[in-house]
């Protein structure tokens, strides 16, 4: 951490010193300014990077989120990244990718800020009920293969209320704000070595993934998942679906208790507390 009033520059050779996977990040693009870091990865990707590349911004002009939200973006703050795969397993697994991009960040958020994450299915982090991170997958196929996917990675560091939309400011945070709160110092964040800690995390949870599968990672997973027991609603293709949440199955999907002898597999959907 910094005091407040330094700008955290993003250093690229500093993310890479930290690097100790095997794949993620070994090649890094940054752009001080992009469209979106996703927009971007998939750009390259199309022009055959490869595996494991990671393209990281200072700022976005149209960064976004699931369901084509957009994703507000401002400069010198925040992480906006976006890991490029080319895996060889079926599309059916791809929702894993978002379960191991959402361990990793909450991983990477408690080990370098001292943070108590939770993850909300599927592809928020929250701290104190409030969204510090968000994750969008995206994927091109061929001949019902994945040709590449692209893991993006919005993540709200450094930024202070301020930088917030006043639409958002009820429902967003920061780790900066979050750490104030926490332990009373202002201090800034290392963009640098969340990154790097975002990536090691990645890479691990990967290799594994690709050798016992994804119920291995859910273990780890399970450590932030705040969802367990709670009754949500569920919008799965403009019909809503309520139940009492109950699991994670092997895939990554949200099991749901609809009723006494009812559960439903939810794969993707936008979810209401």
């Amino acid at each position: 951490m910094e005091e407040t009033g330094q700008i955290n520059y993003i250093d690229i050779f500093e993310i890479k010193k930290l690097l100790k996977g095997s794949f993620a990040g070994k090649n890094l693009y940054y752009e001080e300014k992009v469209d979106s870091t996703n927009t971007l990865a998939r750009d390259l990707a199309s022009k055959g990077v490869k595996n494991g590349s990671v393209v990281i911004s200072d700022c976005q002009e149209k960064g976004r989120g699931r369901n084509g939200k957009f994703w507000t973006s401002p400069c010198g703050c925040n992480i906006y990244m976006s890991i490029i795969l080319r895996p060889k397993f079926s599309p059916e697994a791809a929702q894993g990718m978002t379960i191991l991009a959402a361990v990793s960040v909450a991983d990477a958020i408690a080990e370098v800020a001292s943070l108590k994450p939770q993850i909300k299915w599927p592809n928020d982090i929250l701290i104190d009920s409030k969204k510090v991170s968000g994750i969008l997958t995206e994927m091109s196929t061929q001949n019902m293969n994945i040709e590449y996917m692209v893991v993006g990675i919005g993540m709200n560091v450094n930024a202070t209320g301020k930088d917030m939309d006043e639409n958002i400011k009820n429902i967003a945070t920061s780790l900066l704000i979050e750490s104030e709160k926490a332990n009373g110092s202002n201090v800034i964040l290392d963009r640098n070595r969340l990154i790097a800690s975002i990536l090691n995390k990645f890479d691990k949870y990967y290799e594994m993934f690709l050798s016992t599968g994804l119920s291995s990672v859910l273990v780890y997973y399970q450590k932030y998942f705040g969802m367990m027991g709670k009754t949500v609603e569920i919008n799965v293709n403009d019909k809503r679906v309520g139940g009492q949440v109950v699991g994670i199955d092997s895939k990554g999907a949200l099991l749901l208790k609809t009723g006494e002898n009812e559960l439903e597999r939810v794969v993707s959907g936008e979810i209401y507390f």
